[in-house]
């Protein structure tokens, strides 16, 4: 049957595959009609892949046996292959700097010389042969200081860049050449990094001045990302200027590690009617966002927005949030959202309460403005915990709620337990179960929280009753009737939660949850093996193992 599909489907089932390099080696072998189509998928970006010692030597051998005889030095010639049946360079779409770099030291270990001129010969034949890159990665430096899109063919093979990421040290007029051959990229990621160039200002003012340029220069830009390590770097006004050119197309902006220098882009962001995703991480010196008086059109597209570590000033956090308004669908909320600027008594007498961000609810503004929100991820402590079934009453359309403690660690379990918090929800469990509504279907608690027996049967009692008012429409009347609606939740997580025992789990057996196919209770300490039997006879595979039976299980086998 395989030879009898045409071409063009093959080719559409094979692209399922381009991440299986094992199923695709199969289906090369299949016939020569599936090889010619398999082939340019295995190798559009055969860097990267796993590069390990023996493969790289095979990998560089296989591009430099296509090398013209004539550009190679006399005493190198040996070291050629039998010419490849295949020129693979015609094949390769991804340009990543820094691979091919590993892989070439990795082959040109046993050659004492010409390492920089073979290498430069190899970059230029990828560049004339390659009919069109997707994405290029500058993450290093190269072994020479040539600007690579001055190379021949490189206006054709560049000109249908779609994702462009400079990472590291770049050669002068490096980003101001990539403009000019480059005008349809999707995406820019630009990350500066400690450069090792004599001129440090210098470099710094070209590769500014020439990401603005290339940011202006485009006609379909999606997606962008500013990040500095540093934080010593001035990013231009003309760089945030730049974004608004981009206005109808740009729909992700992200920032990291950026020094605002008090010099937030606020207005700027706002111009880009289309802005759907904001995430602000690990940045710091905003500036003060109470200057600004006038009033400010509506993020209207704005779906998502994470703050990480991004020490907000409370009074941005609110505007970016009230921007966004009905539209905000996804929060993150990670680290300390929060700045703590000392200020000096005069002022602090006459601020107002608002303005500090300690007396301030980080989940306020979105009870007041937020109700369609549908993920909540957080990061909160023992005072925010109160704002929960408010926020949970306000959001009617919540799909997901996820709040992590402070110091929870997403790579370690035991040092997550041991330095939590503990924290007494006994007269709030009971409201929170009844406020949740009923579209949520995951409820995460990656904090330690502690309740009795009694409060966490009412949690889930209240869980399952969740009737609400809905409006009933009709050709000719409106009615707000009361209707009972099953719960969705399908996922319930108290995996850092150490008070749990056998007389908790009993509650979900006078309470159950219909729906429910994920029940996370890692951290129980108070439950017999007798207990955790029986719950898992009740709801089946879907019930996490305890950690006290995991350090058994595991004892048994030594």
């Amino acid at each position: 049957m395989a030879s009898y599909l045409p071409v063009e489907c093959i080719r559409e089932i094979l692209e399922y595959l381009r991440n299986d390099t094992n199923s695709l080696y199969s289906c090369l072998l299949v016939n020569r009609n599936w090889c010619e189509i398999t082939i340019p998928i295995l190798w559009r970006n055969p860097f990267g892949r796993d590069l390990k010692s023996n493969r790289c030597k095979m990998l560089i051998n296989t591009y430099v046996s296509r090398l013209k005889t004539e550009e190679i030095p006399g005493e190198l010639v040996p070291i050629q292959n039998e010419i490849s049946t295949f020129n693979y360079a015609t094949f390769l779409r991804v340009f990543d700097c820094e691979k091919i770099l590993l892989a070439f030291h990795y082959w040109a270990i046993s050659i004492s010389s010409f390492r920089l001129f073979i290498f430069k010969l190899l970059i230029q034949h990828f560049i004339a042969n390659s009919p069109k890159f997707d994405r290029i990665d500058f993450k290093k430096s190269m072994l020479f200081s040539d600007n690579i899109f001055l190379f021949p063919g490189a206006r054709r093979s560049f000109s249908k860049l779609r994702n462009c990421n400079f990472f590291g040290e770049y050669t002068k007029g490096l980003i101001d050449s990539c403009a000019s051959v480059a005008k349809d990229i999707r995406y820019i990621s630009f990350r500066c990094l400690e450069p090792q160039h004599p001129n440090v200002n210098n470099v710094n003012d070209d590769s500014m001045d020439g990401l603005a340029r290339l940011i202006r220069s485009q006609r379909q830009l999606k997606k962008i990302l500013l990040s500095d390590g540093r934080y010593n770097t001035i990013f231009k006004n003309e760089i945030f200027e730049s974004l608004t050119t981009q206005s109808d197309t740009l729909t992700v902006i992200k920032f990291l590690s950026i020094n605002f220098h008090e010099n937030f882009p606020l207005k700027h962001l706002l111009i880009c009617k289309n802005l759907k995703v904001l995430k602000i991480v690990n940045c710091k010196n905003y500036g003060n966002c109470s200057k600004i008086t006038e009033k400010l059109q509506q993020f209207h597209q704005l779906k998502a927005i994470t703050f990480s570590s991004s020490r907000l000033p409370f009074e941005l956090y609110r505007k970016l949030i009230s921007l966004a308004g009905y539209s905000l669908q996804t929060v993150v909320l990670m680290g300390k959202v929060f700045a703590e600027i000392p200020l000096p008594n005069s002022f602090a007498n006459n601020l107002q309460v608002t303005s500090n961000p300690s007396s301030n609810s980080m989940l306020e503004p979105f009870i007041e403005m937020c109700p369609n929100i549908r993920q909540f991820l957080a990061c909160v402590n023992e005072s925010q915990i109160v704002y929960l079934p408010s926020l949970l009453r306000s959001c009617r359309n919540l799909k997901r709620i996820s709040l992590y403690d402070p110091k929870y660690q997403s790579r370690s379990f035991y040092s997550s337990i041991r330095d939590m918090q503990t924290i007494n929800v006994e007269n709030l469990l009971a409201e929170i179960g009844r406020a949740i509504p009923p579209s949520l279907i995951k409820f995460n608690i990656n904090m330690n929280w502690k309740f009795s027996v009694e409060v966490f049967g009412s949690f889930l009692q209240n869980l399952g009753d969740t009737s609400s008012t809905t409006a009933i429409l009709s050709k000719d009347t409106r009615k707000d009737m009361r209707v009972t609606r099953t719960t969705q939740l399908q996922r319930l997580s108290f995996q850092f939660c150490t008070c749990m025992t056998d007389e908790h789990l009993e509650m979900f057996y006078m309470y159950p949850i219909k729906s429910l196919s994920i029940l996370k209770i890692r951290g129980a300490e108070g439950i017999s093996e007798d207990g955790f039997r029986k719950l898992v006879d009740f709801f089946g595979d879907c019930v996490g193992v305890p950690q006290k039976f995991r350090k058994q299980r595991n004892t048994s086998r030594d």
